[in-house]
């Protein structure tokens, strides 16, 4: 996590870097499986902020720093109950709204935060379950915010800051990106549905999990 955020500038960096294609890429297509998909940090700062990761099959992927938050959920008397925002606070509680089975509304005295979901609804007898989305205004930028409701009680709140993107390639360990703010090598593995990435002279080893 540190090793990231040490290279991580301001929340305006401009995407960057392509990726050249043809028998080179089919051979990177095939060695890249492994690591493609949306990854997010396992560990973050005391306010929730991590990194997250989304490798294509193409070698393109994105990059951000942002709030990467886990928690508890449960549905009471028609209410979302999560967690306290800070320490010894309530429990937050938002009233559900639903407009149709894509659309949510949590409802609190302050307004009604609307989420949209992401593919089809996949469970029959609790329809928050899956993945949604928000689009929430933050100091000027509409980001995008993901819920990701999981049957375990378990919420994952995930908000890039600055999407950056570019390219990366892989040989043998070692992943070569070309993303700005980020150094350029880096070591990888992949076990037990976990990424791991270190640099070469440093011991810290950083976590990511698939989302």
């Amino acid at each position: 996590m540190k090793r990231v955020l040490r290279f991580a500038t301001s929340a305006v960096l401009l995407v960057c870097a392509s990726l050249g294609f043809g028998f080179y890429a089919s051979a990177q297509q095939s060695s890249s499986a492994s690591i493609v998909g949306r990854w997010r940090s396992m560990e973050t700062s005391k306010g929730g902020i991590g990194t997250v990761y989304n490798f294509r099959l193409d070698g393109t992927v994105d990059f951000s720093v942002g709030a990467v938050v886990e928690m508890q959920w449960r549905v009471e008397n028609n209410q979302l109950v999560v967690p306290p925002a800070t320490v010894g606070g309530d429990e937050q509680k938002y009233t559900l709204q639903w407009f149709s089975d894509s659309k949510l509304g949590l409802k609190t005295e302050a307004g009604v935060t609307e989420l949209t979901r992401v593919g089809e609804r996949s469970h029959a007898d609790n329809p928050i379950l899956g993945e949604w989305i928000e689009h929430r205004e933050v100091a000027s930028h509409n980001l995008e915010a993901h819920w990701l409701f999981y049957p375990n009680s378990k919420l994952l709140f995930i908000m890039p800051f600055a999407i950056q993107s570019g390219s990366y390639t892989m040989s043998g360990s070692v992943l070569h990106l070309k993303v700005p703010s980020l150094k350029p090598e880096s070591r990888f593995e992949v076990k037990d549905n976990l990424l791991i990435l270190s640099e070469f002279k440093d011991s810290q080893k950083d976590r990511y999990a698939r989302y």
